[in-house]
């Protein structure tokens, strides 16, 4: 066997070896767990039926370009402060759409987007040192 193909089955039985373990450990705990059945059902009264598509297509393309702009592989200190920044107020503005409007998959997938970015600047900024992709240029 070549070494690129031993490299492989290796790294293969390992993520074979650690999936199995994972799943049973993981059904071992849920076993365990309790889970609490007294979660009341969605109230959506004194919401609107339809977010105004174009907050949230116009808040997508935003966050893109944050991400794009500011967290792309050149940061710096300065960028990633800006990025936050922008990634709260766009934070707050979502927030108060998911509270006047009827959940959607767009609404939800956008809560999840932003959350995203905001742990992926935070993880940026918490580096000391540069490697690959994670790349500072006052580091």
């Amino acid at each position: 066997m070549h070494g690129a193909n031993r490299l492989a089955s290796n790294s293969l039985l390992e993520a074979l070896v650690f999936a199995t373990r994972a799943f049973n450990h993981s059904s071992e705990k849920i076993s365990q767990t309790k889970f609490n059945e007294q979660i009341p059902e969605w109230n959506d009264a004194g919401t609107r039926t339809q977010a105004e598509l174009v907050l949230l297509t116009q808040s997508r393309k935003e966050l893109q370009e944050i991400m794009s702009s500011y967290v792309g592989i050149f940061r710096s200190d300065m960028r990633l402060k800006r990025a936050l920044d922008r990634l709260k107020l766009l934070y707050l503005e979502t927030e108060e759409l998911y509270e006047q409007w009827n959940l959607s998959p767009r609404l939800c997938e956008l809560r999840n987007l932003i959350n995203v970015a905001y742990l992926i600047v935070k993880a940026a900024m918490s580096r000391t040192e540069n490697k690959g992709l994670h790349f500072n240029v006052d580091n």
